[in-house]
């Protein structure tokens, strides 16, 4: 398996550990988000690992703000379209985002047997 960093918070080295034990793939197990955050010290839990509501904000907010950047940026700069009507498409992006991601990584968690 793939080397884990030792800058990762020591809970998260084990739960790769574990992850790794189930012959769980490191892009999987690891994306480059929680990445970034564990190597600064932060120890989110693994997304396969974390609660619906927990994936569901993390990647819900991230992705909201991530897209409504995006967008404002690509086609919404210099227009006369509201900015509260960009945040609400981004919250509703986030929203469905984040909802499905949870469910994407719950049903992952059930369907490799891997505790809740």
């Amino acid at each position: 398996m793939n080397e884990i960093d030792p800058r990762y918070p020591l809970v998260i080295q084990a739960a790769l550990r574990f992850l790794d034990g189930k012959g769980l793939a490191r892009a999987q197990s690891a994306p480059l988000l929680h990445r970034m955050l564990w190597r600064l010290g932060i120890a989110l839990p693994p997304p396969i690992l974390a609660g619906f509501l927990l994936n569901a904000l993390v990647q819900g907010l991230l992705f909201g703000l991530f897209w409504s950047g995006l967008m404002w940026v690509l086609l919404w700069q210099g227009s006369d379209r509201p900015l509260a009507l960009l945040l609400a498409a981004g919250l509703l992006a986030g929203a469905l985002f984040g909802l499905v991601m949870a469910a994407l990584m719950r049903w992952l968690r059930r369907s490799r047997r891997l505790p809740e």
